[in-house]
């Protein structure tokens, strides 16, 4: 299996246990359910964010 195709699947599964989880805390409590799901995905954005590759521009000067 490739590495791109397992990675994907990863992320499936893993977007379906955040699916279910989030819709059992709605089952329950519906504001905790938006609460924690907001929290997940200012989670995700932050790590995101983190592992785009930051390109350094040369902006030139002095060597």
């Amino acid at each position: 299996m490739s590495k791109t195709l397992y990675a994907f699947i990863m992320i499936v599964i893993a977007l379906f246990g955040i699916g279910v989880f989030l819709y059992g805390l709605y089952a329950i409590w519906q504001p905790l359910a938006y609460v924690v799901g907001g929290l997940i995905m200012i989670g995700i954005a932050i790590a995101m964010n983190e592992l785009y590759d930051h390109i350094p521009i040369d902006k030139g000067g002095d060597d």
